[in-house]
C-alpha cells in the first residue's frame, strides 16, 4: 500500500505543515525560512528510530502532490513542486558532504592516515584493493607530518 511506503515523523510533519501553510511556499523570505526549517527537521528527525523512512526528493514529491492539488492548479503547482523537490535534494546533498576534508587541510595525522587506508579501487575482476600501498601512505604521512610522525602520535595514545 502506498501510504505505508511514505511516512512522515510527527516532528517533521509539524514543520512540513507550517511550511505548506505559507501563502507562496517559496516566494517570500519567510516562506523560504519555513522551508529550510522543514528540511533541517527532515535531516535531524529522519535519523530517529521511529522515523522508519529515508528522505529523498520522491518522498517529498508524494506529500506535495497530495497536499497541493487543491491549493494550486496545473502548471503552477507542478512548477512549485519541482522547484521545492530540487531545492530539497540539493540541501540534503549539501548536508551530507563531509567537512572538513582532512586530506586537503592536512592538520590531523590520524584522520589523514585512516582516510588514506579507506580509499579502495576495484580491478577488472571486481576485486577490491587498497588504493594506496603502505609505502605510499608512509611517504604521504612523512612528507606532510615529518619522518617521526608515528612516534609523535604514539605518545599521545594512538
Amino acid at each position: 500500500m502506498i501510504k505505508d511506503k511514505y511516512y512522515m515523523h510527527e516532528l517533521i510533519e509539524k514543520y512540513y505543515k507550517q511550511w505548506i501553510a505559507s501563502p507562496t511556499l517559496l516566494g517570500h523570505s519567510l516562506d523560504c525560512e519555513r522551508f529550510y526549517k522543514f528540511v533541517k527537521a527532515c535531516i535531524r528527525y529522519s535519523k530517529h528510530r521511529s522515523a522508519k523512512q529515508d528522505i529523498h526528493g520522491s518522498w517529498l514529491r508524494y506529500f506535495l502532490e497530495r497536499d497541493l492539488q487543491n491549493k494550486y492548479q496545473g502548471q503552477y503547482s507542478d512548477k512549485l513542486i519541482h522547484e521545492a523537490v530540487v531545492l530539497f535534494e540539493h540541501i540534503l546533498e549539501f548536508s551530507q558532504t563531509p567537512f572538513p576534508d582532512c586530506l586537503l587541510e592536512m592538520r590531523d595525522p590520524i584522520s589523514v592516515f585512516w582516510q588514506l587506508r579507506r580509499y579502495k579501487r576495484t580491478d577488472v575482476d571486481g576485486k577490491e584493493t587498497s588504493y594506496y600501498s603502505d609505502d605510499e601512505i608512509e611517504k604521504i604521512m612523512s612528507d606532510n607530518f615529518g619522518l617521526s610522525w608515528r612516534e609523535k602520535y604514539r605518545m599521545q595514545g594512538w
